[in-house]
C-alpha cells in the first residue's frame, strides 16, 4: 500500500499566489503543505537593475500581504507609489486618476516579483504547521474524507482541501477535470526598464493605439520607469528584433513627459491571451489566481485578482464552523459564489477595453474617445473606479 502523509490543505504552485494562501493557511492553525520547486531567491542591491516581471500592486493586495505579516518584509528601496495615472486615447483626449483626489494614499504599489517571492518565502521558512515539499504534481484521486495528490518520484499527499496554485497551464485544473477556454488575443507584451531624463513624479503613463496596442510606462523607485507595450504580435516581433531603437520609437510619445529614454536592461516579451474555467471548485478543490482566472494586462490587475482569491479563500477558511473541515463543499460554493462578480466584472471590462481599443473604425474610435473625456468630466465616476479597483481592506 502506498504510504501517504496527511495534510488540512495543500497547496500547489510555489509563486506569490500559492506562497500566499500556503502562508495564510498555516497561520489560521491549519497543517500545510506547500508543494513546488522552489524558485532561486536572494535579496538585490539598492543598485541592482529591477526586475522586468514587476506589478503594481492594489491597496488591497498590500493589506493582504500586511495581515500576512509579510509586506514589512519587502525592501521599500525597492517600491514605488503610484499617485498618478494619465491615459491617452487616440484622438488626443486623456483620462486622469489621481490617488489624491480620490482620499487615497496612492493607486498603487509597483513592486516587482522577486521582491514578493522572497519576502513570502522567507515568512514560509519560519510558519509553524507549513511544511515545504518540492516535488512536481503528477495525478489527483478523490479518497472520500481527502484528496490524494501523487507527485512524480512516487510520493503521495492526502489532504482535506487542495488549493491550485499552480498557473495558467494548471495541471491540477486539468486533473481535476475542470475545463480551461483559451482565446488569445493575437498579442505580445514586450516588456524593458528604462532610466527617463526627468523625473517621473509617481505618475503611470498609458497610450491607446489602435494600430500599436497599448502602451504602458510605470514608475520605478529614482528616475526609472518600465514599459509594457501590449503590441500587435508582427509589431512585437519587430519591437524585439530592433530593441535598440525601442526609446526612440517611444520619443514622440513619452518625451513631453519624461523627456530621452535609456534603456537599463534587456527587453522580455510573453504571448497575452485570456482564460476562463467553467468552475473555480472542485470536490475538496479550489483554484487561486492564474489557475483560476487570466485577463489581458492592460489594467494591470491579474496578480491583484490572484491575491483577492487568496484573501477571500482565507476568509471563508477563518470563519467556517468548527465541526466543517477545509474541504467542506459549503465552505467551497461560498467562496466560488463571492469571486464570480469580481472575476467576471475584470474579465468583462478588459476583454471589452482590448477588443474596442484594437478598432481602428471610425464609429469605435468615437465611443472610446468619447467614453475617455466623459468619464476624466466626472470626478465621482473617476474616484468610484478608483475606489473599485483599489479593493475592499484585504482581510483573514
Amino acid at each position: 500500500m502506498q504510504q501517504s502523509t496527511t495534510f488540512d490543505i495543500a497547496v500547489v504552485g510555489a509563486g506569490v499566489a500559492g506562497l500566499a494562501v500556503a502562508l495564510g493557511s498555516a497561520q489560521l492553525g491549519l497543517r500545510t503543505a506547500l508543494i513546488g520547486p522552489r524558485a532561486p531567491i536572494h535579496r538585490a542591491e539598492a543598485s541592482a537593475a529591477f526586475d522586468v516581471r514587476i506589478y503594481a500592486v492594489a491597496p488591497a493586495a498590500v493589506a493582504l500581504l500586511e495581515q500576512l505579516k509579510v509586506w514589512p518584509a519587502v525592501d521599500a528601496s525597492r517600491v514605488q507609489a503610484v499617485a498618478k495615472m494619465r491615459v491617452f486615447g487616440d484622438a488626443g483626449n486623456q483620462l486622469i486618476f489621481d490617488a489624491y483626489q480620490a482620499a487615497l494614499p496612492q493607486l498603487a504599489t509597483i513592486v516587482e516579483e522577486s521582491e514578493l517571492l522572497r519576502a513570502l518565502a522567507a515568512a514560509a521558512g519560519f510558519a509553524p504547521g507549513l511544511t515545504r515539499i518540492e516535488g512536481t504534481f503528477d495525478a489527483l484521486q478523490q479518497e472520500g474524507e481527502s484528496a490524494r495528490l501523487l507527485l512524480a518520484g512516487g510520493q503521495a499527499i492526502d489532504a482535506r482541501l487542495l488549493v491550485a496554485a499552480d498557473g495558467a497551464r494548471s495541471a491540477v485544473r486539468a486533473a481535476a477535470g475542470i475545463n480551461a477556454q483559451e482565446l488569445s488575443y493575437e498579442q505580445t507584451a514586450v516588456v524593458v526598464n528604462f532610466a527617463c531624463e526627468r523625473p517621473h513624479h509617481g505618475m503611470a503613463l498609458q497610450w491607446f493605439d489602435p494600430i500599436e496596442g497599448v502602451i504602458a510606462l510605470l514608475p520605478l523607485p529614482g528616475d526609472r520607469v518600465s514599459l509594457v507595450w501590449s503590441a500587435p504580435r508582427g509589431l512585437a516581433e519587430a519591437l524585439i528584433a530592433q530593441e535598440a531603437s525601442l526609446a526612440s520609437r517611444l520619443a514622440p510619445r513619452v518625451a513631453p513627459h519624461l523627456g530621452e529614454l535609456t534603456a537599463i536592461g534587456p527587453a522580455a516579451s510573453f504571448p497575452l491571451r485570456r482564460i476562463t474555467v467553467d468552475r473555480l471548485v472542485g470536490t475538496r478543490l479550489a483554484l487561486v489566481g492564474d489557475a483560476a482566472h487570466v485577463v489581458h494586462p492592460l489594467a494591470g490587475q491579474g496578480l491583484n485578482l490572484g491575491l483577492a482569491d487568496v484573501s477571500e479563500l482565507l476568509r471563508v477558511l477563518a470563519g467556517r464552523d468548527d465541526w466543517r473541515d477545509p474541504g467542506d463543499a459549503v465552505l467551497l460554493r461560498r467562496y466560488e459564489r463571492s469571486r464570480a462578480e469580481p472575476v467576471g466584472l475584470m474579465r468583462v471590462a478588459t476583454h471589452a477595453l482590448a477588443r474596442l481599443f484594437a478598432r481602428d473604425d471610425a464609429l469605435s474610435r468615437e465611443v472610446r474617445n468619447l467614453g475617455l473625456s466623459a468619464v476624466n468630466a466626472l470626478p465621482p465616476l473617476k474616484n468610484a473606479l478608483i475606489r473599485h479597483a483599489a479593493g475592499p481592506g484585504a482581510r483573514l
